[in-house]
């Protein structure tokens, strides 16, 4: 008899806290809005703008979350709450930039490239970020923001985030790239998530683009004595018939060669042979037409001795010629390195025995580079 009316007093007390419920809910949406937006007013104050924004993304996932209102002040409150998050959100973001890493900024203040064939090698520079926010009192570096890295041109394995360190700076890793024929560009952007949204900010970004390099060259030769070792004794002979040889021998690997615009100061030339950076980019960039690689090549000589066979003299002079190429990078890297080649001259008179050397040496370097043809080519890569 009875039972009908527990069941009705049942089902009256399960709609009673139903609506009791989500009332709270409702309400705790509210509050937890409210609450968020005094904790990113707190991480502002304390200079801490990445966790304010957090917060302020939060506003914006509970406002997606919760459902709609249907109390009319209510409605308009929340509204308010998530306009004045946004409009905080745009406040906050306007305020910090994005530039590349030192190791991207050339002499001049301009960004520079990276090679793709490099970036596939696994050896290239990688994209690295400084993010800073701009205060009434100067720029500031922002530890602990999560930056998004992505190709925008191009595809390949790459570490998608990272967080910057109290230095501001994050750097992603490029493992591998699908292929080394086209240029590709990589985006770092700030990108913040809460509570399962996440809120991208494509104004605060810095692009890093990899280039396919030109294969340009220039020859550079010297052939002098073995014993002018001094800078101030420093010459380059003419070595026109040198560098005619190397040029038949490089033909075959996919280097353009330019001709030389004017000649090259003999301690540059050595300095830039021994590797010397700023030497090498004087070398690339001689005549103010730039090329990628330096092909350097040296002949030294001995001086001539006459032989002698039982204490008579005869004239038939000797000379020995040893021979060294490389082939280095404007960057400054060296991609070829040749072993060293000794080998001997003869002539009638002292002067005929150091062109016979001379001959033999360009020979001697013209093949050397002939029968390593792939060699090269694969280095150039």
């Amino acid at each position: 008899m009875h039972s009908p009316m527990k069941q009705v007093f049942v089902l009256f007390l399960l709609l009673w806290l139903s609506i009791n419920i989500y009332s709270e809910q409702e309400q705790d949406v509210m509050t937890s809005m409210e609450s968020l937006i005094q904790a990113s007013q707190n991480a502002l104050d304390t200079n801490h703008p990445i966790e304010a924004l957090k917060h302020l993304v939060g506003i914006l996932a509970l406002n997606d979350e919760a459902k709609a209102e249907t109390d009319a002040k209510r409605n308009a409150r929340r509204r308010e709450l998530v306009w004045w998050a946004d409009q905080k959100i745009t406040e906050i973001s306007a305020r910090f930039s994005m530039e590349a890493g030192d190791e991207w900024i050339k002499e001049d203040g301009t960004q520079r490239s990276g090679n793709i064939q490099d970036l596939a090698k696994g050896i290239g520079i990688m994209p690295v970020v400084r993010l800073l926010i701009n205060y009434d009192y100067g720029k500031a570096v922002v530890a602990d923001a999560p930056i998004h890295f992505s190709f925008v041109n191009g595809m390949g394995d790459i570490t998608l985030t990272s967080a910057t360190d109290s230095h501001g700076v994050a750097s992603t890793i490029v493992r591998s790239i699908s292929r080394t024929d086209k240029p590709v560009l990589i985006r770092a952007m700030l990108v913040i998530s809460n509570r399962g949204k996440t809120k991208a900010f494509p104004e605060i970004h810095r692009d890093f683009t990899y280039i396919v390099p030109a294969r340009t060259a220039r020859i550079f030769a010297s052939e002098r004595p073995a014993d002018e070792q001094s800078a101030g004794s420093l010459t380059m002979g003419a070595a026109a018939s040198l560098i005619d040889s190397i040029g038949r021998a490089l033909n075959g690997t996919g280097l353009e060669l330019l001709p030389a615009a004017s000649t090259l100061d003999p301690i540059i030339f050595f300095a830039a042979l021994q590797g010397n950076f700023e030497a090498i980019q004087k070398a690339c960039t001689l005549g103010g037409i730039s090329v990628s690689y330096l092909v350097l090549a040296d002949i030294q000589y001995d001086a001539p001795r006459q032989m002698v066979f039982n204490g008579k003299k005869y004239n038939i002079f000797t000379s020995t010629a040893r021979t060294l190429l490389r082939i280095i990078r404007s960057d400054g890297r060296i991609v070829i390195a040749r072993p060293l080649i000794s080998i001997k001259g003869q002539g009638g008179t002292e002067s005929a025995a150091i062109q016979s050397a001379l001959i033999e040496a360009r020979k001697a370097i013209e093949q050397d580079i002939t029968s390593h043809v792939e060699e090269i080519k694969l280095a150039l890569e």
